[in-house]
């Protein structure tokens, strides 16, 4: 394994753009060329995707549930799923139907993935940093690897945006997509009744009791149907050293956020944000017993750690600014370089071998336990 790898090269080129801007420039480049810029990341960061082969712990899983799919339509002429994770199996199915090539799901994945990132970073001041946030690791995980769950965070980004701008309909829109790509985005439930401003709730408290309730049968029905125990016995077992570490960073920054609760105030989602912190102090004694499930979770405040981070340097001393700025972007790729080279995982990811085709090289079929797996 290289140590120089395709997704360290990207993290540096888009650090240098940041870098120089803010050295010689003081980001009047990123800013007058915001557009430009984002639209050349995304093209990179979205043919790497469109075009990655044989690439994920779950590359496996997807491509064997794909061949279920096509089997099954050649035989019956019907589309038959194997989970409740919807718009994932309509891509799938559409993709069937249309005799198209395998690949084209990645394409199709990876455009509405990169999209949202690029989308909801436009919006923040310091968009190069979350971008380079989101390079260090969520980039390859879920771009490359849990591609439902990549799907469902996509739609999150959305929503929390509309949600902020006071788009009911949109927001419940995406909130739905979210939750028909990954069942974990449920847990976002809570974000529907809540005001932006004004008013915390839309409606009165005994509407919430009622709404948990709900929200709690509409839960264990989803896991019941794809075997509640079996879910809970698999990640119960699996042990995740690396989720100790990522928890322990999404608690940092809502430590941060804590300490300077007055900063984050005057933002539309102030309110996001503070129910964020909170889970996410809740979710770190969980992850000591169940550590994968915790990480599966706290994936889903990626947008919190986006908002938090890419504002460190603005409620720090001024003196200070660019210095923070540096020693986060060489934290994060820090981080890239050492889970790139040396984790357990980073051989299903790395080295990046594009067109690839379904081989023994990697063995991706890791998962798989009968003739067929979702």
């Amino acid at each position: 394994m290289l140590p120089l790898n395709i997704f360290l090269l990207v993290f540096i080129f888009v650090s240098i753009i940041y870098f120089t801007d803010i050295v010689f420039n003081k980001q009047s480049l990123t800013k007058r060329y915001k557009f430009q810029i984002s639209s050349l990341i995304f093209l990179i960061l979205f043919l790497m995707i469109g075009l990655k082969g044989t690439i994920g712990s779950d590359y496996g899983s997807y491509y064997l549930d794909y061949i279920y799919v096509k089997e099954y339509y050649e035989e019956n002429f019907a589309f038959r799923t194997q989970s409740l994770d919807l718009v994932y199996e309509f891509l799938v199915n559409f993709v069937v139907l249309s005799e198209l090539p395998y690949n084209l799901i990645s394409i199709i994945t990876g455009f509405i993935f990169i999209s949202s990132i690029i989308f909801f970073a436009y919006k923040e001041k310091d968009y190069l940093l979350i971008i380079l946030i989101f390079l260090s690791y969520h980039y390859f995980i879920l771009g490359m690897g849990y591609i439902r769950q990549g799907l469902s965070i996509a739609f999150i980004l959305f929503f929390i945006n509309f949600w902020r701008d006071k788009k009911i309909i949109l927001s419940l829109f995406f909130f739905i997509l979210a939750v028909l790509s990954h069942k974990f985005s449920i847990f976002y439930g809570f974000l529907i009744f809540i005001r932006p401003k004004g008013n915390w709730f839309y409606l009165n408290i005994y509407f919430y009791v009622i709404f948990i309730l709900g929200l709690s049968l509409i839960f264990t029905y989803v896991f019941s149907v794809n075997d509640l125990g079996y879910y809970f016995d698999v990640y119960t077992a699996e042990f995740s050293k690396g989720a100790y570490y990522r928890i322990f960073a999404f608690l940092i920054c809502a430590i941060i956020f804590f300490s300077n609760k007055s900063f984050f105030k005057k933002r539309t989602d102030y309110r996001y944000l503070y129910l964020s912190a909170n889970f996410l102090l809740l979710l770190t004694p969980l992850s000591l017993f169940f550590s994968t499930i915790a990480d599966r979770i706290s994936t889903y405040f990626l947008p919190f750690a986006f908002i938090v981070l890419a504002n460190l340097s603005e409620f720090s001393n001024h003196s200070y600014k660019n210095s923070i700025k540096y020693f986060l972007v060489f934290t994060l790729f820090t981080h890239l370089f050492l889970w790139t080279n040396f984790s357990n995982q980073a051989k299903y990811y790395v080295p990046f071998d594009m067109f690839d085709l379904p081989s023994d090289k990697v063995n991706p079929y890791k998962y798989v336990i009968g003739p067929y797996c979702c």
